[in-house]
């Protein structure tokens, strides 16, 4: 699906390096040639993404001796620009072909690969920047990365300077550069001044000079430059990680993205490399038939078996739509047939959980007949503001989509308890329906809204200065004197209503003791997350100095000391969760909902930062490990 305006930007894949340190391999062949997979070389990868974002005009830089090569495997519209010098920096390659673009173009280096989202996201947002030149900005590369990438130093949302040898303070360029017309100035000042010796940061560091150079963050995107063989195995492996992480499309649900994906992925990729190709309908309809089984299962009462087939149907419909797309097998029949499939096998699932019920009240059966009108009317609702041209990721969070409705479904027959699922599903999308007809409404008055004008400040504005780290230090010490304070005082209080008698529930009494430890479980947990948030900004000040001597940016060590935070918050609501258990009906649920949240929560921030910390300095890590070794070798 073309992006918007994609059709009036140009594309300039600049394939002109030797690739020295990919010798002997390089010899025989450009690096943008090496293949990825059997048949797919790097500018193939590189190519499919350009066609899929609808740019159309594309014109690849490369040296006369690699031209034979190059054209053999470019499609016929793709222009070849061939330079016939020995020696050249990149910015004379682009030079070359700028002059046969007109408006606004992408460059892209063909020993790149990257995920579709990362070029999505530039085209989408720097088609709205007025700056000369739009960097694609990772705040999060590794140690090697960072040592090794262009780095960017950034001031006021703006590029001051590009350079390798800078600090890695702010993260490195990921070599995709947007540019406007008037990037053009700058690229011809450059090669003015330094001739074919001219790299692209010259011209960068030009228009950085007058605030001409703007970024556009893609932190947590994947993408990889190939300059080694050692690069050239790891974009190997990172290739069916992109493919993998593509197969996910935005209408996912919760469930779909981060569980049911994480296993179909893998199945339909397994099958791919295989070159094990099943049609796709087929897939459907051998989803749709254990979907069905579930739902008889779920009706004879059988409830594990019937939850268990039912949360495997869901993630094996994702199965037909991800070898469709990677075989390049995509019908609107299959599309068809994959939805009405879907309509049917969810009312099959309502219809088990209504005989497993029966007989059924009128208020179950009121219930029911919303349970599934419900499975109608959610699909219904995303195609008429969908259709109305309104954006509804805004409402995506509210957990309606099929994924979710059946991984309900399998919770609650697990559980043995069929209810809660009619309930989930008769309810929950109200909200969906509200959030969406408000939506719909904002979207219709948009255009219509009165331009109201504000007041102004009295003159003269007295400005006071202000110092940010006396800021931050002055409210983190008065919040954490506010709880200590708050937290003295529940302790002295406590002991005067000991025992003392609040409420009797089903003949347990709710003691005022219960109510305070409640509310030092609050202050705790609310204070902690504040006090959190006020150290973010003094954790920017202590990563800033640990840059020079780690070699990481300043957004991996903040994002990594968050997660220590992270995780001791939670480690301290694990602790005050198992307090809850002595209070009366309520308590031990109340003990075990938030003993498993703050569990989850522990082990998300231990799992995000064992990840990061492992991306980071891995390579770090694999060379020491090189090094000990050859030194072991030679003693």
């Amino acid at each position: 699906m073309s992006l918007p305006h994609s059709e009036d930007v140009s594309v300039i894949i600049l394939a002109a390096g030797i690739g020295s340190r990919l010798k002997p391999f390089s010899e025989a062949s450009p690096k943008c040639l090496m293949e990825l997979e059997p048949g797919v070389s790097i500018l193939d990868f590189i190519l499919e993404r350009v066609r899929r974002a609808g740019l159309r005009r594309i014109i690849v830089v490369t040296r006369r001796e690699f031209s034979h090569s190059i054209r053999a495997r470019l499609p016929n519209d793709v222009e070849l620009v061939e330079l016939d010098l020995d020696s050249f920096e990149n910015l004379y390659s682009l030079w070359a072909a700028v002059g046969r673009v007109d408006g606004s173009f992408l460059v892209l280096m063909s020993d790149h690969i990257f995920e579709y989202e990362l070029l999505k996201r530039v085209l989408s947002e720097a088609v709205k920047a007025r700056e000369a030149f739009m960097l694609c900005l990772d705040r999060e590369p590794s140690v090697i990365e960072a040592e090794e990438g262009l780095k960017l130093m950034l001031l006021n949302g703006r590029v001051v300077e590009a350079d390798k040898s800078l600090k890695p303070l702010y993260g490195i360029d990921t070599g995709i550069i947007y540019c406007n017309p008037h990037a053009r100035k700058y690229i011809e000042e450059a090669i003015r001044l330094r001739g074919s010796k001219a790299a692209i940061k010259d011209a960068l560091n030009l228009a950085a000079a007058e605030n001409q150079v703007g970024f556009v963050d893609v932190t947590g995107l994947l993408w990889k430059d190939v300059d080694t063989p050692k690069d050239l195995e790891k974009a190997r492996k990172l290739y069916w990680r992109i493919l993998g992480r593509e197969l996910t499309r935005p209408s996912d649900g919760l469930v779909s993205r981060y569980l049911n994906r994480q296993i179909s992925s893998r199945i339909s990729i397994s099958l791919y490399r295989r070159r094990l190709y099943i049609n796709p309908n087929i897939i459907s309809i051998i989803s749709f038939l254990i979907c069905v089984c579930g739902a008889i299962f779920l009706a004879l009462q059988s409830f594990l078996m019937g939850g268990l087939l039912i949360q495997a149907s869901s993630i094996i419909d994702g199965v037909d739509g991800e070898l469709a797309r990677l075989f390049r097998r995509v019908s609107s029949f299959g599309a068809l047939l994959d939805s009405f499939l879907d309509r049917l096998a969810d009312l099959s699932v309502i219809m088990g959980l209504i005989i497993a019920l029966w007989p059924l009240d009128q208020i179950i059966g009121i219930i029911s007949i919303l349970a599934s009108a419900n499975i109608i009317l959610v699909s219904y609702l995303t195609h008429l503001l969908q259709g109305s041209g309104i954006d509804i990721s805004q409402i995506r969070f509210i957990p309606v989509t099929r994924d979710v409705r059946l991984f309900m479904v399998f919770l609650a027959a697990i559980l043995g308890m069929p209810l809660i699922a009619l309930l989930y599903i008769a309810f929950i999308p109200l909200a969906y329906y509200t959030a969406g007809l408000i939506l719909a409404a904002r979207h219709q008055i948009i255009g219509s809204r009165p331009v109201v004008i504000g007041g102004r400040e009295p003159w003269p504005r007295i400005l006071h200065p202000i110092d940010p780290v006396k800021a931050v230090i002055s409210k983190l010490i008065g919040r954490i004197l506010k709880l200590i304070l708050a937290l003295l005082i529940l302790r002295l209080i406590g002991p005067i209503f000991f025992d003392f008698p609040v409420l009797g529930i089903n003949g347990e009494l709710l003691l005022a003791e219960h109510i305070i430890l409640i509310l030092e479980a609050a202050l705790v947990i609310g204070f902690g997350y504040m006090i959190i948030s006020s150290m973010k900004r003094l954790l920017d000040l202590i990563a800033v100095r640990l840059v020079s001597r780690i070699g990481a940016t300043k957004e991996i060590l903040r994002r990594i000391f968050i997660d220590l935070l992270y995780a001791a918050l939670g480690l301290i609501a694990w602790c005050y969760s198992m307090s809850f258990a002595s209070i009366p009906v309520i308590g031990g649920l109340v003990s075990k909902i938030v003993m498993a949240a703050a569990a989850i929560l522990f082990l998300i921030t231990i799992y995000r930062l064992g990840r990061r910390t492992y991306r980071t300095f891995a390579e770090v890590y694999e060379k020491f490990v090189e090094n000990l070794a050859r030194r072991l070798a030679r003693e």
